[in-house]
């Protein structure tokens, strides 16, 4: 018997996440109510529930605030209740709104801000948004900013120029109407005077957005301590961040800079590499 090679390799396949709408319309308020309790559905309210949870651990959240949507039907989403601890919900206290806002079913009443959801979902057709107050990001938009690009792989490759949305009253179709036009530049939103708002093509990537842009606003703002003046990779290193972005399904809008600034805390920015 032949010694087999070593030489070999699998290629798993990478789970889908995406919960699949398109094959669902119920209509009716009997189709509607079934579908809200089958079981594919009951699943999807246990990942919110863990969501938010992994929210409320990280300190991303307290009291009441932040939402969670996925949507899960051509005309219906799942969305967190209002007035509720995102670290301690249940799968049934889980709503379910049509792409109007109009709740559909559940026992608690729904978000406020869905809207805001839905605004980015017919914007740039994400399936899944989340809103939350993560402090590190909340340190830039409260002086409306957003931090550098160009500094960091994966910030480049996963959050691309994170965009600003004009302050609106939470909840307001202004605020609606702002996030859905940011959107269009960044699935990650910074709201100014108010929070974060992600999108992606599963409740998971949406939160790992979340998770990115507080990870590196907190480097960002570690850095600054030096008092001295931070380094972006040079134009081919943005480049080579760009391919991996568009490689792995996420957009580059079309003109875009390769750097959303040039200066940060006072400092002009300097280069590193080619």
């Amino acid at each position: 018997m032949s010694a087999e090679s070593s030489d070999w390799c699998i290629k798993p396949e990478l789970p889908n996440l995406v919960f699949p709408w398109e094959n669902y319309d119920p209509r009716s308020r009997e189709e509607v109510e079934t579908f809200f309790n089958c079981p594919e559905i009951r699943a999807m309210k246990e990942r919110i529930c863990d969501i938010g949870r992994r929210l409320w651990t990280r300190e991303y959240v307290d009291g009441n605030g932040g939402n969670i949507s996925v949507r899960v039907a051509k005309n219906l989403l799942l969305c967190s209740p209002t007035l509720i601890s995102k670290g301690f919900m249940k799968p049934e206290d889980i709503c379910l709104v049509d792409m109007e806002g109009r709740q559909k079913a559940g026992t608690r009443p729904s978000t406020s801000e869905v809207k805001t959801h839905i605004a980015m979902m017919k914007s740039v057709g994400v399936n899944s948004c989340i809103h939350a107050h993560p402090p590190h990001c909340n340190a830039f938009l409260f002086a409306g900013i957003v931090p550098p690009s160009g500094i960091n792989p994966e910030a480049d490759i996963f959050l691309g120029h994170i965009a600003l949305a004009s302050y609106g009253t939470p909840g307001s179709p202004e605020t609606a109407a702002a996030v859905a036009e940011a959107a269009k530049q960044s699935t990650v939103v910074f709201m100014e005077n108010h929070g974060v708002i992600t999108g992606g093509r599963h409740v998971e990537e949406a939160y790992w957005f979340m998770e990115n842009a507080d990870a590196y606003c907190r480097m960002v703002l570690l850095a600054g301590l030096h008092k001295a003046p931070l380094n972006q990779v040079g134009e081919q290193g943005v480049r080579d961040f760009l391919a991996i972005r568009k490689g792995i399904g996420l957009a580059v809008p079309e003109g875009q800079p390769l750097y959303n600034t040039e200066t940060f805390a006072g400092y002009k920015l300097g280069k590193t590499g080619k």
